[in-house]
């Protein structure tokens, strides 16, 4: 008989803190042409290992597919294990090549992460799996672009180690009953015309931009202020090393100086330090700022808990937006049932998973928007096909190099206190980009 298990702790040979442990759900339904495995084929144990938090569209989406999975498979027994993104990105190097590693495992995008693990040996390459699938014909431009890596682990170009379920990008919420208890009942289509918005709510005593620092908010929201003004040449010479990266002029310079003035003028608030992305939504979502900077992550909660009437608004005027697809489904190169692990892959690009993910607010990668009833995930799906048509992704800035992430963390940190300067920010970077590149 079939089996699910989740597990919290004690993950292969690596002792990790694990979190959002879940347990299957949703609906099943019977197997279809390319989805999985004949029912009964796979047999043995078959471990997946994840870290979305159970309350994003896609965790939700892979819980059905989960369910669907086991009902396709009743040899199977399948563990499936949670952790958190933090977690796994500092214990990955250890986990994949420890003596039980899991089967199947979720990887962040970009050189620092399965770019080095794709390198070093630990993932198999999965471009024949991809090809067989079609999935190169639906999966282009930015969305594919960090599931692809060379020899020396650099994105854009060679086998395909990893493949995205879902994708996203950086918008605005924006609380419209808030904002007309203000006299705006109509979204600004520039950027002067969204500060001149902010001003007004700051003179009412509103701070109008729910964020937080603690986690990644504000870096993202400085990414998408340089992405305003970024060529793709910029953009791909930084993100994927095809050219010299200018950190400290042009878009960089621009944008980390807009921040600068965003968080000086106090658009984002004055206490963003210890705050986490959590505070960040509880506290739009209890009206106290009429606005919120994060990624189309943050829909489903919004969605759900939100007792007002809301919408999104796209960064006015952007060459560019923040986002991308997805962390990848990758399989170990030391997976003991790399079936299992072809086939669950498999089962979250189905239309079933893919549909279902859609359907409770996120953004799968090969779901044709026009089949979605709800207005506001529809124009949220709508927005990032066209992005993604027009090349208009820019990634997410952490990519490039091992290690990035924390120095930029540790750097907006000092712009928020205010005890570095964005110049400063930079040079650093740069300084620190050059040397791990």
């Amino acid at each position: 008989m079939s089996r699910i298990r989740t597990a919290c702790t004690g993950i292969m040979a690596l002792s990790i803190m694990l979190s959002a442990c879940g347990s299957a759900g949703g609906e099943s339904s019977n197997a279809t042409s390319g989805e999985a495995k004949a029912s009964g084929e796979l047999e043995g144990k078959c471990t997946i290992l994840q870290y979305e938090t159970t309350a994003t569209a896609q965790y939700k989406g892979w819980q059905k597919g989960l369910a669907e999975f086991q009902e396709e498979n009743p040899s199977l027994d399948v563990e499936w294990s949670s952790t958190n993104f933090e977690s796994f990105r500092s214990n990955a190097k250890v986990l994949l090549s420890g003596g039980n590693v899991p089967d199947v495992v979720l990887v962040n995008t970009g050189n620092a992460d399965a770019g080095q693990l794709a390198s070093q040996g630990l993932l198999d390459p999965l471009t024949d799996l991809v090809e067989e699938n079609g999935w190169d014909k639906e999966l282009n431009g930015a969305v594919s672009a960090l599931a692809k890596y060379d020899d020396n682990g650099n994105a854009g170009a060679g086998e395909w180690y990893g493949v995205p379920s879902t994708a996203s990008y950086y918008t605005f919420y924006y609380n419209k009953d808030l904002l007309a208890e203000h006299g705006i009942t109509e979204m600004p289509s520039s950027m002067a015309e969204l500060e001149t918005v902010f001003d007004d709510l700051l003179k009412a005593g509103v701070t109008p931009i729910s964020s937080n620092a603690g986690e990644h908010a504000v870096l993202q929201t400085w990414w998408q202020l340089i992405s305003q003004d970024a060529s793709r040449e910029e953009v791909d010479n930084f993100i994927l090393l095809a050219g010299p990266a200018d950190i400290t002029g042009g878009a960089f310079a621009e944008g980390t100086k807009h921040l600068e003035e965003w968080i000086s003028k106090g658009y984002l608030g004055h206490q963003l330090a210890g705050l986490k992305g959590d505070d960040m939504e509880r506290a739009f979502i209890a009206g106290e700022m009429p606005f919120m900077a994060s990624g189309t992550w943050s829909f489903t909660r919004i969605n759900e808990e939100a007792p007002f009437e809301w919408g999104l608004l796209e960064f006015p005027e952007a060459k560019l937006t923040a986002g991308t697809s997805g962390h990848l489904w990758a399989i170990p190169s030391d997976a003991k049932n790399k079936e299992c692990a072809k086939a669950w892959i498999e089962k979250t690009l189905s239309e079933s998973v893919q549909g279902e993910i859609a359907r409770i607010g996120g953004i799968p990668v090969v779901v044709d928007p026009s089949t979605i009833e709800d207005e506001r995930m529809k124009e949220m799906n709508e927005t990032f096909q066209l992005l993604k048509s027009e090349d208009r992704l820019s990634f997410y800035p952490d990519y490039p190099v091992p290690g990035l992430l924390d120095y930029q963390m540790a750097g907006l940190q000092g712009l928020v206190s205010g005890s570095q300067s964005g110049e400063e920010f930079l040079a650093g970077m740069k300084d620190y980009y050059e040397s791990n590149k």
